[in-house]
């Protein structure tokens, strides 16, 4: 019998705290899908409670990380990296605005426009990779699929917002020009396009589950010594 190292309670909490996270946000979403965006979750509670939840799940990761073996330490070190990565897309989206606020003569050139949806869609992009890091050395190669899988499909949405969020550029610099606080009348669309994302959260869902049932077993010592891909880093579990 393989030696199986204790797992902590703070990995423990933060499966359970993003795996809640996921099923509300993957529950409104499919319901904004399949009422035509006649139930937005941006502005809802239903939005505020994943997003709460997210934060409060790395919150725990982080605390924990200390006490982990190599690779899970790894894996955090990774995620967290991705995760200040995708914030950074915020302060470029938001420097981006910024700078044609203050600097009007600019107009609203192309490359503003790419530079802004870019960034908004690695901000949404990022998220889903991170949660994929967290999880992909305890969870079977099924499981693996479905986190691969959620990350390829977070990708085409991603882009489609960040396309919207571009186009529509010069809208959302009129309304901070003008200091509106009403809501734009491109969210409705974008949200419905965002709605798509349910089938990502969906499949975080079933492999965060999975990695409900590996820390629950203990995930065998053999998984934090064996060769990554290329003979190079720890791997992934054992089919």
């Amino acid at each position: 019998m393989p030696e199986r190292p204790a797992v902590t309670t703070n990995l423990r909490i933060s499966l359970a705290i993003l795996t809640l996270g996921f099923g509300i946000e993957g529950i409104g979403e499919l319901y904004s899908f399949v009422s035509h965006g006649a139930f937005r979750p941006g502005e809802s509670l239903l939005f505020v409670a994943p997003v709460a939840t997210t934060l409060a799940g790395l919150l725990f990761v982080w605390v924990g990380q200390h006490e982990w073996n190599e690779l899970h330490r790894s894996r955090v070190r990774q995620a967290h990296a991705v995760f200040a990565a995708s914030l950074l897309g915020a302060v470029v989206a938001g420097a981006v605005v910024g700078l044609l606020v203050a600097r009007p003569s600019l107009g609203v050139p192309p490359w503003a426009e790419l530079l802004f949806g870019a960034a908004v869609g690695s901000l949404v992009l990022g998220t889903f990779v991170t949660y994929a890091l967290l999880v992909f050395h305890l969870v079977p190669r099924p499981s693996q699929a479905a986190l691969l899988g959620a990350i390829g499909w977070a990708l085409v949405v991603s882009a489609l917002v960040g396309l919207a969020m571009g186009t529509h550029l010069g809208t959302l610099l009129g309304l901070v020009s003008s200091r509106s606080l009403s809501i734009p009348g491109f969210v409705g669309p974008i949200e419905s396009i965002g709605s798509y994302l349910f089938v990502s959260y969906f499949l975080l869902l079933a492999a965060y589950l999975d990695a409900h049932r590996t820390v629950a077993a203990g995930l065998p010592a053999r998984r934090a010594s064996a060769p990554g891909p290329g003979g190079k880093g720890p791997a992934g579990p054992a089919p």
